[in-house]
């Protein structure tokens, strides 16, 4: 294997792509492989050999598919849905006690506003997450965001 790692900074991009493909193809789940690809990634400066060692990371990253105690927090890549939860939106709304046209700014998590114009709370219908059925649902957005979203959810779908 560190013969391959030293490969990796080799001039010749041929070299490189031949040095990440077999790490890719020996290398899963070895810890070692993975810190040499991200140090290669944080020296390299060729954008089609980056892109080759990101693409070999995956391929090394080791993926459980255990039972929900084996689950561990997505990246933020792997998860748009927490993402889409957390988000801030300025939206356009009515309110239906003042008839006022306004904006609100509502994360994804919050299924309620005071109006601009009229102080009152309007309440809205969040749309249907991932974060509901996912194990670790609470971890991508915190607690706080979870049980809000959760609560929510209930209140508008009664």
């Amino acid at each position: 294997m560190e013969e391959l790692f030293q490969k990796l900074y080799h001039e010749n991009s041929e070299v490189v792509e031949e040095a990440l493909g077999e790490i890719g193809r020996v290398g899963k789940g070895n810890q070692d492989a993975m810190k040499a690809l991200q140090e290669f990634l944080r020296r390299e400066r060729r954008m089609t050999l980056r892109i080759l060692a990101t693409q070999t990371i995956a391929k090394v990253k080791k993926i459980s598919h255990a039972s929900t105690g084996g689950f561990s927090k997505p990246s933020i890549f792997q998860c748009p849905g927490a993402e889409k939860i957390k988000r801030v939106e300025i939206i356009d709304v009515r309110c239906p006690f003042c008839e006022q046209m306004g904006t609100a700014s509502v994360a994804g998590f919050e299924n309620e506003y005071a109006c601009e114009s009229c102080g009152e709370k309007v309440e809205r219908e969040l749309p249907e997450s991932c974060i509901e059925k996912c194990p670790v649902g609470s971890e991508c957005v915190g607690k706080e965001r979870y049980q809000k979203y959760m609560k929510g959810r209930s209140d508008t779908t009664l």
